[in-house]
């Protein structure tokens, strides 16, 4: 079950969806709880975070 619940959230936050959301759906008082335990980063994840700042350079 916690790898079911990790791939859905890392899916979810690899597609964009707000954080606050995940957190109400995976039942977590607390945010921070989330953020530490779900936003892993994926390859492709960083490669759109350097894309958009050399975009911005």
């Amino acid at each position: 079950m916690h790898r079911l619940r990790h791939t859905y959230a890392s899916f979810m936050i690899s597609k964009g969806v707000n954080f606050k959301i995940i957190q109400e759906q995976l039942g977590h008082t607390d945010i921070k709880q989330t953020l530490n335990t779900y936003s892993h980063l994926s390859d492709e994840d960083r490669t759109k975070a350097s894309d958009l700042f050399d975009e911005i350079l």
